[in-house]
């Protein structure tokens, strides 16, 4: 399915994204964000581990046509089928746990929706 799309030239070409796969997890950032600082990677990370059964995209709004339901940022939509199921406006403070066996919220949110929303879901071969 493809680990992270980062650009979308035009709003068909983010509804053919939807509609192709049974999944899809968007991240909007922006470059004047600061709790958006790290959640790129984190995002990236978490998503290569759910690669085979979820198409993950991360998206720049300063570089993305406007999509409606993303007034502000880092905000996470999650898509089935072609219809947004959820829409999260913020991921959690970026700032790392000071308990190195804890991670911050962002990889706690970002896991826990990743794992949720993939559940059952039918791998797709490499």
């Amino acid at each position: 399915m493809g680990v992270v799309k980062t650009q979308v030239k035009d709003h068909n070409e983010y509804q053919q994204i939807l509609n192709e796969h049974p999944l899809v997890i968007v991240l909007f950032t922006s470059l004047s964000c600061e709790a958006c600082l790290g959640a790129d990677t984190r995002f990236k990370n978490i998503a290569e581990k759910y690669a085979d059964r979820v198409k993950s995209m991360l998206l720049k709004t300063e570089t993305t046509p406007k999509i409606e339901g993303v007034d502000g940022t880092p905000t996470l939509v999650i898509y089935k089928d072609g219809l947004e199921v959820e829409n999260i406006k913020g991921i959690g403070d970026p700032t790392p746990s000071k308990d190195p066996n804890i991670a911050n919220e962002q990889d706690v949110l970002l896991a826990g929706v990743f794992s949720e929303y993939s559940a059952g879901l039918p791998t797709t071969p490499a």
